[in-house]
């Protein structure tokens, strides 16, 4: 189905071949690279490809957004990946046919998928033009003059899909007699034409391709999200484009360079602009940027900006970057703690105050920030509307410049920060899963009854010497025959039921009955550990008095005026 109007979302169900067929496609100058690798992405489309061929019905390749442009050419918005890598295969079976004197077949390929003749150029050029980093390596490949010496990771990973792509078609004719090569790589070609489907969605500009995402659910999305901002600033940036190209590359790089997840420039790319502009949702970044960088001077700035924030949001991940080297210690320490909480509506804030506060008062909101996250995670609060907005406010408040000091932090935090009451309630029947935060509350539970001024950040976490003692089993075998099993399940994670030990002590408890666990906490070196022993036996009872104990301390160790 296709709708008319140019002002309208439109969409068709085609073959990828189809597609290439029809239509003279374009990925933006400065979108992405070709990014996918042989394993597992080509050889996974390939094996696709070969099981696929055999069955009668269609096989669904997902969704290609374009945006029109000139006459009959579509920019590609997302689909470069796919798109190109069945070029590829095109041009490797065309390959293998022309040495076999199959010419009609050749012709054929060359003119109906890989290749128009451009009248105003006077020379045949792709249906698909990649990138300005890429083109003219995959423009020798598809248009048959061969290929090139790779410069670039792109290049090179357009060289290995073209030679795994050649690979694929010489294991399919490997069976067959030579007389049957043209029968079969011919059924592949109308199998790609016709049956290898995807939507073409065409939409009127980037702002609707953007929203397409919110629904799609296709390779690569969140990248191309990205891409899309990246081309808005990159086309508002004009005469000054070598500017933004230069700061949004030190942006990716530092990024990329501190993180594998594939997310990283989207999400980061939202915390920036929550710090800039206050709480919005991911649909709302693009809007946000073009509202941002609305002249090409505030593009050139909100560039700058964005670089400058990249480097800071890598840092507020890293406890031993060189940003920190004028910070007190106590800040490397509150990296650690931030990144086991992990509280994502936290990250804004904290980016805020890396950026804009003294290193005094930066430190000094961190540890606040430290008490406020256990808080707000064992009230089961961190991900609450509730919560986010107010988060949201003071980073941006403290990227403005309008909140400078701890003090002000925890004021306007304050209507969201579980007082004492509150908190030591949740505490005392608190259930910890997630063993590396379980650690990390005996850890500091065991620092403040030692007097340690700093008893809420990180000590020693090394599994090798510390370990995590479950009193009662999770699987207690034979040995606690008094506990029914929905007892066990109520209780093993209870905080109550947790204890420190060296890792030497409790190697050999395992499931051993809760006298003999006795012997061994009566010489732990864990203060809060050697206390277990004075219990005469191990109950419901037991555990919930214990953890009563644990959250009177919590409220001193995790202060809410830190």
């Amino acid at each position: 189905m296709a709708v008319p109007t140019r002002n309208q979302i439109a969409f068709e169900e085609l073959g990828l071949g189809a597609v290439l067929r029809r239509y003279e496609l374009r990925v933006p100058l400065n979108q992405r690279e070709y990014s996918w690798d042989v394993e597992p992405y080509v050889k996974q489309l390939l094996q696709d490809f070969a099981r696929a061929i055999n069955d009668d019905g269609p096989y669904f390749l997902g969704t290609i957004v374009t945006i029109p442009r000139a006459e009959g050419q579509l920019e590609v918005v997302d689909g470069q990946q796919r798109l190109a890598t069945t070029a590829l295969l095109l041009a490797a079976i065309r390959d293998y046919l022309k040495e076999r004197g199959e010419q009609l077949i050749v012709d054929s390929i060359n003119n109906d998928f890989l290749s128009i003749i451009n009248r105003e150029k006077r020379a045949r050029v792709p249906r698909l033009t990649l990138n300005v980093d890429d083109n003219e390596l995959f423009e020798r490949i598809v248009t048959a003059d061969g290929g090139g010496t790779p410069s670039r990771n792109s290049h090179k990973r357009l060289i290995e899909a073209r030679d795994e792509a050649q690979r694929q078609v010489r294991r399919l004719v490997a069976a067959l007699d030579e007389r049957e090569h043209g029968d079969l790589l011919n059924r592949w070609v109308s199998f790609i034409e016709h049956r290898a489907i995807v939507v073409l969605l065409r939409v009127p500009a980037e702002h609707d391709a953007y929203k397409m995402f919110e629904t799609l659910n296709d390779r690569g999305l969140r990248t191309s999200q990205a891409d899309l901002i990246k081309n808005f600033l990159f086309g508002r940036a004009g005469a000054r484009i070598e500017e933004v190209q230069t700061k949004w590359s030190y942006m990716r790089g530092a990024l990329e360079s501190g993180s594998d997840d594939e997310d990283i420039t989207i999400t980061f790319l939202r915390h920036a602009l929550i710090v800039q502009r206050g709480l919005l949702r991911e649909a709302e970044v693009y809007d946000a940027v073009q509202d941002a960088a609305k002249s090409q001077s505030a593009a050139v700035a909100f560039a700058g900006t964005l670089e400058m924030l990249a480097n800071v949001y890598m840092a507020t991940f890293n406890p031993e970057h060189e940003r920190w080297n004028v910070y007190p210690d106590s800040v490397r320490k509150a990296i650690e703690v931030f990144n086991l909480f992990n509280i994502k509506p936290m990250r804004p804030l904290i980016l805020a105050v890396a950026a804009r506060m003294s290193a005094k008062e930066a430190a000094k909101t961190f540890s606040f920030l430290i008490s406020l996250g256990v808080r707000l995670i064992v009230a089961s609060s961190t991900r609450s509307e509730s919560v986010e907005e107010p988060l949201t406010r003071a980073a941006k408040a403290v990227f403005e410049g309008a909140t400078e000091s701890a003090i002000d932090v925890k004021k306007l935090l304050a209507g969201v920060t579980p007082t004492d009451a509150v908190f030591q309630t949740a505490f005392e029947s608190a259930k910890v899963s997630n063993t590396k935060l379980a650690r990390y509350y005996l850890r500091s539970l065991e620092a403040h009854v030692r007097n340690d001024s700093e008893p809420w950040f990180v000590p020693q976490d090394d599994k090798a010497i510390i370990n995590l003692e479950h009193i009662l089993p999770r699987k207690p075998e034979g040995n606690w025959p008094h506990w029914s099993d929905e007892e066990v399940q109520q209780y093993a994670t209870r905080l109550g039921n947790l204890a420190l030990l060296t890792a030497s002590a409790n190697s050999d408890l395992k499931s051993q009955p809760f006298a003999a666990k006795a012997e061994i906490y009566s010489s732990s070196p864990y203060l809060l550990t050697k206390q277990i022993a004075d219990v005469d036996n191990w109950t419901p009872e037991a555990i919930n008095e214990r953890q009563k104990g644990l959250a009177a301390l919590a409220t001193k160790t995790w202060p809410a005026d830190a």
